[in-house]
């Protein structure tokens, strides 16, 4: 039961490092506001996290997958990960400056938070990354499949996630007029070095099971 809240935990926290829409928002809300609107967008898209992973997760459940549909699944999760590692490694500068129709000027906390929910939502890639990124965590058959196993995976995600954004904000906080932009951009491409790296480990495993 708590290996699932564990996965969730790391996955959460590992899958929102990369540079993308939320994080560049939360650290413009944080430079030109405060770190609590900061906090509540990020907190509506770790809420969006457990949200679309339960549905999804749920999804899945009814369906059951004999030895070959999970070495598919395992096949598909080597390839979304390599994919996804390849594509932040080629991750391209991004701006961190907001239109003047994007700056909303002092809403309310809970208004920063259904910010969050609405961009985290309006990601077009966020179901068929989440979709992958279940049917990965499903192919390893690392706990049982149950609706409370799934509970605690998506709440470990989702907390995991706000644990990654609280974090970096705390760091944008602390060392804000030392952190050069192009900082953030080279970690998101260590951090896709680092998933292409796990996507040929699984590449391995995969093989060694069913080809050797």
């Amino acid at each position: 039961m708590f290996i699932a809240l564990l996965i969730g935990l790391i996955v959460g926290f590992l899958i929102c490092i990369p540079v993308g829409p939320i994080n560049v928002w939360v650290v413009n809300t944080l430079i030109k506001h405060n770190f609590k609107s900061a906090l509540a967008i990020a907190l509506g898209g770790s809420l969006m996290d457990f949200v679309y992973f339960m549905v999804i997760l749920t999804g899945l459940s009814l369906f059951h997958f004999n030895p070959k549909t999970i070495l598919i699944l395992k096949l598909l999760g080597v390839i979304f990960l390599f994919a996804f590692g390849l594509k932040e490694l080629l991750v391209k500068k991004q701006s961190f400056d907001l239109s003047d129709d994007q700056v909303k000027k002092n809403p309310s906390l809970t208004g920063y938070f259904f910010l969050g929910v609405l961009i985290y939502s309006s990601n077009p890639t966020l179901i068929a990354t989440m979709s992958g990124l279940a049917a990965v965590i499903k192919s390893w058959q690392l706990f049982n499949h149950s609706f409370l196993n799934y509970f605690l995976l998506s709440l470990g995600l989702a907390i995991g996630s706000a644990s990654w954004f609280y974090t970096l904000l705390r760091i944008i906080v602390r060392y804000q007029n030392k952190i050069p932009e192009r900082f953030f951009i080279n970690f998101s491409r260590a951090c896709g070095a680092i998933i292409l790296l796990f996507s040929l480990y699984m590449a391995f495993n995969v093989y060694k099971e069913n080809f050797v």
